[in-house]
Parts: structure tokens; C-alpha cells; sequence
């Protein structure tokens, strides 16, 4: 005997949402798609163990305030999920509910009802850290007697002056890096949901980039991706494995002088970069195009992080000279509307 769906269009509407309006319709990436699918199983199975409810008896109607908020509730008491975390769950579930709405499945009274929930305050600001200027500096030199001494500083360089997650500096290709005026440098990044945005490199990475391309990149196939290693004698992506192994070694040997550095990791980078445009006075709205953040209230997490920052914020990094990269275009042109307009792919 064959069972049917307490709610049948319910069901093709989640088969909807995953195969066709997120890789389709939205072109949303795998990490992103992988991040609806973790969510609403999870917001299944909490009303399987809240209400005995399954896939084959959920309905759209369950798909509701009350629950979602117990959902939350469930988050933090049962799977003891940080608050970042929690409103990551609900982000997803707020997104399938306006696709429900879309859908004629909910009502527009319905949804508002759970676009109306709070997120999670996050307690953890002061546990917030990024890296100072000179902290990066260090590491940055630390890399010099590597093997790979050349591409590990233009790599390490790049997360930092670009602030771009990890996995948009593993996908460029050559043809994403281009020269620009005076000598600087443009690149090309395609984020999440395959947003293009356009950064500016200074000429202190652009001159990196050409010894890194004279010695990893002679052909110079414009398809060719930037960063590589080899397995099984053919090039492929770098992993983040890689960026992990390469900043443990540089953890390890600016300790031996500083022993107060904190965990490095890849993400500490774009955290780090952000939080140096913040105190070079660079306004929020910039910074959250710089980091091709869909919604500026992330970007607005850092301005939420301490009142020192707000006040160090009055002197810009470039004032005293404390930028990375003594010619950093970021810093240099804070208060230049012609500049932070090309900052913002506006020009």
C-alpha cells in the first residue's frame, strides 16, 4: 500500500525549493543549498521529537511562529548552538517560509508572523578578535623561509588586503586579477549566490603578483587558476587544508616572540581586514560591499564590537601610517567619494 503525504504540495514545494529555486532561479551555491537542506531537516526532525510529525505528515500550516520560535528554543537547550548559529537556522527557515508565500502555502499574515521573530542576541562579542596591523605584518614575514616563501605571502597576503572568504581566493583564476591605474590592481570575486564584486589591490600586492605568476604561472592560461597544488600529477584547486597547514606554521613561529597571538585561521583574515577599515574610519556601507555581505547588518556586527573601536575609528590608520601596506587603497582614500565609489564596483 502506497503512503501519501498528509500534505503533498508541501512536499513538492520543498523538492521545488531545493532543485530548482535555489540552484536555478536564485543561483545559490552548494555551500548555500547544503545550508537550506541542513536547516529544514533539522526544523523536521525537531517537530518529529516536539509532535511526533514526519516528512510524510508535516504540513505547511506547522510551518508557523509558535513553532519555529520553540525551534529556536530547541537550538540552544538541546543542541547547545551559539547564538551566530541559531540565527543562521532561522535565516533559512525565514527564507523556505517566503517561498511558501510565494507559493499561495501560507498566508501573507502567517509569514509576517515569523519574519516578526527576533534573532538571538550574541553574548560573545567580547570574545570577538581579530588581528592588529603589526600582528599581521609578522605573519606575513614569517613565511620567508618557507619553501614556498613567494606564493605563501601573495596568498596570505590577498586573504588579508581582500578580506574575501577563503573559498573566493581558492577559485580565482588569472583572468580574475587585472591591472588597474598607477600601478594598483582590481580583482574579481564571485561569492555567494555567484555575486560579482570588485576589489582594489594596492601595488604592493599587484608586484606580488607578478613574482608569484614568474615563477607558479609561466604559460599564463587566463582559465588557469591562481592557487593550485598537485595531486596524483595533475594541478588542482588548493584546499583550505593547505591555508590551515601554512598558517599553523606561521602560528608556531610567531609565538616563539609573541605568545599572546591568538588561533590563526583563514576566517581571522577577512575578520581581521574588516575591523582595520572600521578604525581607518571607511563607513559601513563600504565595507559591506568590500566584503560582499548581502545584508550591511552583518557588516554592522563590528561596529557593535566595543566602544574603543568606535573611538579609535577617529583616526585613521593612514594618519600614522599603520596600514600593512604603506600604499593600502582602502586606507589612503577613506574619505574619497570617487575612489570608494570604485571600492563599491560603482565606477
Amino acid at each position: 500500500m502506497r503512503i501519501k503525504a498528509k500534505d503533498p504540495k508541501l512536499v513538492s514545494l520543498i523538492g521545488e525549493f531545493m532543485k530548482v529555486y535555489l540552484p536555478c532561479v536564485r543561483s545559490r551555491d552548494g555551500d548555500t543549498i547544503a545550508s537550506y537542506r541542513f536547516s529544514i531537516n533539522l526544523y523536521i526532525s525537531y517537530l518529529e521529537a516536539a509532535e511526533g510529525l514526519t516528512i510524510l505528515t508535516i504540513r505547511s500550516c506547522d510551518f508557523n511562529q509558535k513553532n519555529v520560535v520553540a525551534f529556536l528554543s530547541w537550538l540552544v537547550s538541546d543542541r547547545h548552538n551559539v547564538a551566530t548559529t541559531v540565527n543562521h537556522r532561522l535565516s533559512d527557515i525565514r527564507g523556505f517560509c517566503r517561498y511558501l508565500l510565494k507559493k499561495k502555502a501560507i498566508t501573507q499574515d502567517e509569514y509576517e508572523e515569523i519574519r516578526e521573530i527576533s534573532d538571538v542576541n550574541d553574548d560573545r562579542i567580547i570574545d570577538f578578535t581579530w588581528l592588529q596591523v603589526d600582528e599581521v605584518a609578522c605573519i606575513l614575514k614569517s613565511v620567508d623561509d618557507n619553501r614556498d616563501a613567494i606564493r605563501d605571502h601573495f596568498l596570505l597576503s590577498l586573504l588579508y588586503e581582500s578580506g574575501a572568504r577563503i573559498n573566493e581566493v581558492l577559485s580565482l583564476k588569472l583572468l580574475d586579477i587585472k591591472p588597474a591605474s598607477n600601478g594598483e590592481a582590481d580583482v574579481h570575486f564571485y561569492g555567494k549566490g555567484n555575486k560579482h564584486r570588485i576589489t582594489p589591490l594596492s601595488k604592493e600586492i599587484w608586484n606580488q603578483y607578478g613574482s608569484y605568476c614568474e615563477k607558479y604561472h609561466l604559460r599564463q592560461n587566463p582559465d588557469d587558476l591562481v592557487f593550485y597544488s598537485f595531486r596524483n600529477g595533475q594541478r588542482n584547486k588548493m584546499s583550505s587544508d593547505n591555508i590551515s597547514r601554512i598558517l599553523s606554521d606561521c602560528e608556531s613561529k610567531v609565538r616563539k616572540n609573541r605568545p599572546e597571538l591568538i588561533h590563526l585561521h583563514s576566517h581571522l583574515f577577512r575578520r581581521t581586514r574588516a575591523m582595520h577599515l572600521y578604525q581607518a574610519g571607511v563607513p559601513l556601507p563600504t565595507i559591506s560591499e568590500w566584503l560582499g555581505h548581502s545584508n550591511i547588518e552583518t557588516t554592522r556586527f563590528y561596529a557593535k564590537v566595543t566602544e574603543e573601536m568606535k573611538r579609535e575609528a577617529l583616526h585613521k590608520l593612514s594618519e600614522s601610517d599603520k596600514s600593512v601596506f604603506k600604499d593600502d587603497v582602502a586606507f589612503r582614500y577613506a574619505d574619497d567619494e570617487d575612489v570608494m565609489r570604485r571600492l563599491c564596483g560603482l565606477k
